[in-house]
């Protein structure tokens, strides 16, 4: 059953690439400095497009919170008697999933109704990029979390690598400074800058594609010592000849 948190993190993670780049095209991201009208025109040209993308990005938000169970499960697993951790992981990942959901919601009603003021437009887009960028925090909660997890994890065989808490730590720093997005409309710091969206968007995606790949691996694993304490237990059970 916990499969269907891993593939579930694919099809967010392809229901928002779609979206987001295909749809709406927003890679390179809007530049924070467009004035208003320039910004409204394009909204005008590609209302469909964009309102297709966020759709995407709406519904795939979704499919986050089943990729956030399966990593709280396994972090449930190594803390045994406590609930801390996995509980901290779970709720992290509930507000990471909203960074997702409510900038889709805002730029699909900033492409609703194209004709309105221009100012207005640009007003709702900056909302979305700043929503969409700076909520780091809950990000940073679950790497913080699950590297914790990973370095306790003193099981013969540990869900994960001893190297993938140091990604998690690793990810964590390249987020940071997304915070000077709120002060910067050009240069490195901005919201479409070298180390506000490209390194943090780099990272994310590495992020992603390594664990999903070893958080696949981590439930295979698990579901089979299962299966051989069940068989275990079953032949102890068995009534002798």
């Amino acid at each position: 059953m916990r499969l269907v948190g891993v593939w579930s993190a694919v099809a967010f993670f392809l229901l928002w690439l779609v979206g987001f780049v295909f749809f709406a095209q927003w890679i390179p991201p809007l530049a924070p400095w467009d004035g208003a009208d320039q910004i409204a025109d394009l909204f005008r040209a590609r209302t469909v497009p964009i309102l297709a993308g966020m759709m995407l990005m709406i519904v795939g938000s979704a499919f986050y919170l089943p990729w956030t169970a399966v990593l709280a499960d396994l972090i449930k697993e190594i803390e045994d008697r406590s609930s801390f951790l996995s509980a901290t992981q779970l709720g992290s990942g509930v507000m990471a999933a909203m960074t997702f959901f409510l900038p889709g919601m805002i730029w699909a009603a900033a492409a609703f109704r194209p004709e309105r003021s221009p100012a207005i437009t640009q007003a709702l887009v900056d909302l979305g990029w700043l929503l969409f960028i700076t909520p780091i925090a809950p990000f940073i909660v679950q790497y913080v979390t699950l590297a914790i997890a990973i370095f306790a994890d003193k099981r013969a065989r540990p869900a994960f690598p001893r190297w993938a808490g140091y990604l998690q730590l690793w990810i964590s720093v390249t987020f940071l400074p997304a915070l000077a997005a709120y002060f910067m409309k050009r240069g490195p710091l901005a919201w479409n800058g070298l180390f506000v969206w490209w390194i943090p968007f780099a990272a994310f995606t590495a992020w992603f594609v390594v664990m999903i790949v070893l958080t696949r691996r981590a439930v295979l694993d698990g579901d089979r010592l299962l299966d051989l304490d069940d068989a275990v237990e079953g032949g102890r059970a068995a009534p002798a000849d």
